[in-house]
């Protein structure tokens, strides 16, 4: 499917909602099938569940284009009430850095090889 996405200029969007911060045994289950997305959009996990908070990561391409790389544009506004909320934000900062010092994704991949 991805082939023919890129084949006719199409973006490729994975849903890392459920599969996505180690699930898989890596950090995104697009990773465990060798799926390139151009973007994907993650939420739950980023918070371990304890906040509202969900994120679209996309490729440099996209970014560029959205005019993002440009000094003054470094944000997508888009005006949603809680966007961006400090405590949503420094819930999944501090998520992140548990995943990452607990080495979450190492751990669900040597327990998914034994």
């Amino acid at each position: 499917m991805q082939a023919i996405l890129k084949k006719h200029e199409i973006l490729f969007l994975v849903d890392e909602v459920i599969c996505g911060f180690g699930r898989t045994g890596n950090m995104w289950g697009s990773e465990t099938y060798g799926l390139k997305p151009d973007l994907l959009t993650c939420a739950k996990a980023l918070s371990a569940s304890y906040q509202p908070i969900s994120a679209l990561l996309l490729t440099e391409k996209i970014y560029e284009a959205m005019g993002l790389a440009e000094p003054h544009a470094r944000h997508v506004r888009h005006g949603f009430t809680y966007a961006g909320h400090p405590v949503a934000c420094a819930v999944a900062l501090e998520t992140l850095r548990i995943y990452e010092e607990d080495k979450i994704v190492e751990r669900v991949r040597d327990w998914r090889r034994a």
